[in-house]
């Protein structure tokens, strides 16, 4: 009698466990793929600004909740859609690397910025930037939602240019 109590209770802690997992992961979205996607709907906005670019740049200080592999992951999703170097840098540190034309003050690659970000329930909103020269950036607001179990782009649009 007893064996039986202890088996059915860790079936019972066994099944909340797994229920707790599964709910879990609906409420701790992918960081890594959400920055990845809202981040990326920032590249067809004014192309201009791509042309001839040979890295993409991401000023990752202000992310929330990531930790290494989510910055990896970031990374080598960008690098491998467009098939260019893809790193973790500030403005200041791509000049220290030489990645800025002195003559023309334009950077070679573009530069990626996230200012603020917002999560809710079921929608994740970054504002930022994507940089090429100080007459050469514009500046937007992605939001993202969560529908039908994944993560797609609503709404991408400019706040400002220059």
């Amino acid at each position: 009698m007893m064996r039986r109590l202890f088996i059915g209770m860790v079936i019972a802690c066994m099944l909340f466990a797994a229920a707790a997992c599964s709910n879990g992961s609906a409420a701790q979205p992918d960081r890594g793929e959400l920055y990845s996607l809202t981040l990326d709907a920032m590249m067809p906005e004014d192309e201009g600004l791509n042309s001839g670019m040979t890295y993409i740049a991401i000023d990752m200080r202000n992310f929330e909740g990531l930790d290494e592999g989510d910055k990896q992951q970031i990374l080598d999703f960008f690098a491998d859609k467009y098939k260019l170097e893809a790193m973790d840098a500030t403005y200041e540190q791509l000049i220290e690397k030489g990645l800025l034309n002195k003559e023309t003050q334009v950077l070679d690659g573009v530069l990626l910025r996230v200012e603020k970000t917002e999560m809710k329930a079921n929608s994740f909103a970054i504002e930022g930037s994507k940089y090429r020269a100080g007459d050469g950036a514009i500046g937007m607001k992605v939001v993202a939602t969560h529908k039908q179990g994944e993560w797609k782009v609503s709404r991408a649009e400019g706040t400002w240019i220059s």
